[in-house]
């Protein structure tokens, strides 16, 4: 009998905040739909970690022996958001996510996703299986404009909703506080190819001396954290200190970090996804087009890596943070009703 509903899988348990931001918004979103942990799993690279962090079950996404019996237990497998189609990070992601779709297939269990971001590709064949991939899906979210592009010139429907990860609720902070506490400048920094890092961490240290701000890093990745060490050592990123968010603590950190921020730079996608929760005026630094995707949306600086960076701006869409992740749990709520069948028909194995 298959006791479970939801396999989710994304890039879960290597220690990427905004993957793991990713997995809690999608775990909580499908409580709020009726799907309950016990009827809930996941595929992790640190299983034992993430099946305590939110009280499920949770199996090595590397076990091809463990994910095909995890799959036989449930209805569906979740693609669970983020840049999963794409080669520009590593030719292996496309490859990975296409033969989990083969084994649910064969297991029996339905794929779909949600929050995708689609491409970019610099292999034909990654774009083939990322095609193959999501025409399994029955169930198809992206979360930007040119991934529906994308999939709608591949022939493929699709629901475009914001990133999942709007829907979690953020420590509140205080509006009179805002200005009562300017003075630091926020910047995260990621590796990326060329010098882009480089580039960005002289920017940075260029506004925050115009501004008279204070530096501090925000990394989001234990990566992150080695490279602006790094950069900090040769003397291009004098920051006062470097603050690694977990996913344990991410919410209390960010109160803190964040409620002294006038300005944040970010060039990860998720940092800046934690700026516009918090309310804060940032840059995004555009090394892949999500990141240019999401400030076209929201309508806040972006800054490619040529000439002087702007300086951070208020979003000027007038989103805000709540209604866009109320919007998106409405969003979730009708695909859940397309994606899962009711308990009373889930199917003998």
């Amino acid at each position: 009998r298959r006791d479970l509903r939801v396999v989710l899988c994304g890039y879960y348990g290597f220690g990427n905040l905004g993957d793991e931001l990713l997995l809690e918004a999608l775990i909580d979103g499908l409580e709020s739909c009726g799907v309950g942990r016990g009827e809930m799993a996941v595929l992790s690279a640190s299983p034992e970690e993430t099946g305590a962090r939110h009280g499920l079950v949770a199996v090595d996404r590397w076990s091809v022996r463990g994910a095909a019996a995890l799959l036989r237990r449930s209805e569906t497998l979740l693609l669970g958001g983020g840049g999963l189609f794409q080669d520009a990070t590593s030719a292996r992601s496309p490859v990975y996510y296409w033969g989990l779709v083969r084994i649910a297939l064969l297991a029996g269990a339905r794929p779909w996703c949600i929050g995708q971001s689609v491409g970019p590709f610099r292999r034909a064949l990654s774009a083939r299986l990322a095609r193959s991939s999501l025409a399994a899906c029955e169930v198809r979210g992206v979360r930007d404009a040119r991934s529906a592009s994308l999939l709608k010139g591949w022939g493929l429907e699709c629901d475009t909703t914001c990133d999942p990860v709007m829907s979690l609720s953020a420590t509140a902070n205080d509006p009179a506080s805002r200005d009562a506490a300017a003075g630091r400048l926020v910047v995260n920094i990621r590796p990326w190819r060329g010098d882009l890092p480089r580039r960005t961490a002289v920017e940075a240290v260029r506004i925050a001396s115009e501004l008279s701000l204070e530096l501090t890093g925000l990394a989001l990745a234990a990566e992150d954290a080695a490279l602006m060490e790094s950069l900090r050592d040769e003397g291009l990123f004098p920051a006062t200190s470097i603050a690694t968010l977990d996913a344990g603590g991410w919410r209390s950190d960010c109160s803190v970090l964040l409620s002294g921020a006038t300005r944040v730079v970010a060039m990860r996608f998720h940092a800046a996804v934690l700026a516009l929760l918090h309310g804060r005026d940032l840059v995004g630094v555009a090394y892949d087009p999500k990141v240019a995707e999401l400030a076209d949306e929201w309508g806040f600086p972006l800054w490619d890596g040529d000439g002087r960076m702007p300086r951070p701006g208020a979003p000027s869409a007038g989103l805000s943070a709540p209604s866009a992740g109320e919007r998106f749990l409405r969003e979730l709520r009708l695909m859940c009703d397309r994606a899962l069948s009711p308990g009373e028909e889930r199917v003998n194995d």
